[in-house]
């Protein structure tokens, strides 16, 4: 149970944050996509009733264009300290501002799909839905889905495997449908992305200097980037 002194500490950080979310225009959904909190998160926070840690609070000073430190310092009692100005007020017939080409996602929103594909998927195959319109959409939905699962295998090979380590048979039962047949596919970046997955999992066929090269930059760089969130996380 929270003290009088720490409930009332959360609920002026609660207003601060709403403020100035308000002040750039964002929506709570829009902090999580811009690497901070999720919207769940972010409500609790704005609403007075989250327990914060400095993880959390490390992770709203970039979307809401504070300078690092900025959270804690506020949640401690302090001012936050801007590092862009608040602009997001836009008069009226200005042009919209083009949205981010990428957004996180959160695994169970991953999950969720998965699940509904499955259940539409089965549908078709025992013949519940047969309208032909419903029955491309539904195949459109996998294709769609199947991507999004496969980035999610990448990201977790890039983790768990490449040169040098041994792939942990839990990893390697997980994505075995991506791994277990050579690379083969009619669009060129996605049987790259498959060659690659193979490679990270140690089965790669044989490939070029410069193909070999690449991956292995490319893994590189996903650990470098993998290290440096852990880092900030501690």
């Amino acid at each position: 149970m929270h003290s009088p002194s720490e409930l009332s500490r959360q609920k002026r950080f609660g207003r601060i944050i709403k403020e100035r979310r308000d002040e750039l225009g964002l929506t709570q959904l829009q902090i999580g996509d811009l690497g901070g909190p999720s919207a769940p998160t972010i409500r609790k926070i704005e609403d007075g009733e989250a327990t914060i840690s400095m993880h959390t609070l490390n992770k709203l000073d970039a979307p809401l264009r504070w300078l690092p430190g900025s959270a804690a310092r506020t949640y401690a009692g302090g001012t936050p300290a801007a590092d862009q100005p608040a602009d997001g007020a836009r008069s009226e017939g200005e042009s919209v501002v083009a949205g981010p080409d990428a957004i996180r996602f959160d695994i169970a929103d991953l999950t969720g799909l998965l699940a509904a594909s499955g259940r539409l998927g089965d549908a078709v195959e025992h013949r519940r839905t047969t309208d032909p319109q419903v029955v491309a959409a539904i195949a459109e939905l996998n294709r769609v889905v199947s991507k999004l699962s496969a980035r999610y295998a990448t990201a977790m090979l890039e983790r768990n495997g490449g040169p040098g380590r041994q792939l942990h048979p839990l990893v390697e039962m997980a994505f075995a449908h991506l791994l277990a047949v050579p690379a083969e596919a009619s669009d060129a970046t996605e049987l790259q992305e498959r060659r690659y997955r193979r490679w990270l999992a140690g089965r790669s066929e044989d490939l070029d200097a410069a193909t070999e090269a690449q991956f292995r930059a490319r893994w590189l760089a996903a650990n470098m980037a993998t290290t440096a969130v852990r880092n900030g996380a501690d």
